[in-house]
């Protein structure tokens, strides 16, 4: 996943904030397949189930049927055609999210061999 830059400064400071808005033990819905992020809060004494690639734009049953206190969504709203569907039935007392702006070096785009990984979303 990540040949070349494993993003370090980004994983700190998003830790950082996380326990500082939503402090450890906590079980957490991590919105994304499990990831290197999912293992960083589980060694600072989360509880974290991640969803399981299921289409969150068709199937949000995932945030409906959690008992997690805590859903967290890192980067994942823009890969989302209509990110409100998952948004609105989210039913956890607390929503942690990122989304990357849009900033001169961060355009929208398309990853031709991976129908996944596309930016449909772009947040200013």
């Amino acid at each position: 996943m990540y040949e070349h830059s494993f993003p370090n400064k980004r994983y700190k400071e998003t830790l950082q904030f996380l326990t500082k808005v939503a402090p450890a033990p906590a079980d957490i819905l991590d919105l994304g397949v499990k990831n290197p992020f999912s293992e960083i809060m589980e060694k600072q004494g989360y509880s974290v189930t991640n969803t399981q690639g299921e289409d969150l734009d068709l199937d949000t049953s995932a945030v409906q049927n959690t008992s997690a206190e805590i859903v967290t969504a890192f980067e994942i709203f823009e890969h989302l055609l209509a990110p409100f569907n998952v948004l609105k039935d989210i039913k956890a007392s607390k929503l942690v999210a990122s989304v990357p702006l849009r900033l001169w070096f961060s355009p929208a785009y398309r990853n031709k061999n991976d129908s996944w990984d596309r930016h449909y979303n772009e947040f200013e």
